[in-house]
């Protein structure tokens, strides 16, 4: 009886870690390229940190990088130096949504980590990038007068500009 329940807990062991290998060598993020194509979303009233009304004509005129960050994304953190390099090296307008976060943490982290964006959306609830299709923070799109061109989830760095972004331009 003892061997007969051994073997039966060792399928079963062996069951799950096969399957648990699976799932680990398929890709975690599939290429979503749903919202590229699509124009971005109009909101009527989107603020910025400081509590101003957006222009939200920016988002339509020209190449715009919007970057969704949080003060709570560690990731975020990682890309923020590449952000910044960019928005020094370019002519390229870079704007912000600061997703589901604390307005005093959110302009903490900029006055520590320095700000690229000409300005970041406070979007507290999320509802903006739920019309953009986000899914988490960093993600990152670029709109081409008014059309979304490019979306990106995770990083943003070097490598990944000149591969998927650099050439847009």
């Amino acid at each position: 009886m003892k061997r007969l329940l051994f073997l039966i807990f060792s399928g079963f062991f062996i069951g799950f870690v096969y399957f648990f290998s699976l799932s680990l060598s398929k890709p975690k993020l599939p290429d979503i390229s749903l919202q590229e194509g699509k124009k971005i979303p109009f909101f009527q009233e989107l603020i910025d940190l400081n509590g101003e009304i957006i222009n939200t004509q920016r988002l339509t005129s020209g190449a715009v990088l919007l970057n969704v960050w949080a003060s709570w994304c560690i990731t975020c953190l990682v890309e923020h130096p590449f952000l910044t390099k960019l928005s020094e090296d370019n002519n390229l307008v870079i704007i912000g949504i600061n997703y589901k976060d604390d307005l005093s943490k959110a302009k903490k982290y900029l006055d520590e980590n320095g700000d690229p964006y000409e300005f970041s959306i406070f979007d507290f609830k999320g509802d903006y990038a739920l019309k953009l299709g986000v899914t988490g923070a960093p993600e990152t799109f670029l709109i081409i007068d008014g059309k979304i061109v490019k979306h990106r989830i995770g990083e943003i760095n070097k490598k990944v500009w000149n591969d998927e972004f650099k050439l847009f331009f």
